[in-house]
């Protein structure tokens, strides 16, 4: 077996790959998924599922797309998720005004869930909250909308 002599690599060289933002943001939501998936398993929830009902508890009139649009999830994972939470009996789907929309609401059942959830979300995000405190919560959401705001040059 030859070993090969390394190619010059000057732009790789250059960086320091412990230094991206990507990976950063990453690691802290694996850290913060981990987490909270410990506590919601026992209700046979994903994180994701949870966002999706939560947001359905909350607003009236809300379709698909706005709450993918709102969660940042690819369509595939909204119907995925969503047809989850329809077979579970959590949410309903019917007829919007909108013809290609369909309007979704939470069932009895979805709300009990909810009820019984929520203590349980919110021990732990008041913990997550302490630990991090309100500067760095209010930081995340300078982040996100700076972002949010300047898609376009990331592109």
């Amino acid at each position: 077996m030859s070993k090969e002599k390394k190619i010059p690599t000057p732009n790789f060289d250059s960086i320091n790959p412990s230094l991206c933002v990507n990976a950063k943001i990453r690691r802290l939501h694996r850290l913060l998924n981990t987490a909270y998936q410990r506590k919601i398993n026992a209700f046979g929830l994903r994180g994701s599922m949870l966002s999706i009902l939560f947001i359905i508890g909350k607003r009236k009139n809300i379709n698909q797309k706005s709450i993918a649009d709102r969660l940042v999830l690819d369509q595939s994972t909204m119907s995925r998720d969503l047809k989850k939470l329809v077979n579970q009996g959590l949410v309903s789907v019917s007829k919007g005004s909108d013809p290609r929309h369909s309007e979704l609401t939470l069932t009895n059942p979805g709300y009990a869930l909810l009820e019984e959830i929520t203590p349980v979300w919110e021990n732990l995000h008041n913990s997550v909250e302490q630990l991090l405190g309100q500067h760095h919560l209010q930081q995340l959401d300078v982040m996100i909308d700076a972002v949010q705001s300047n898609l376009e040059q990331l592109k």
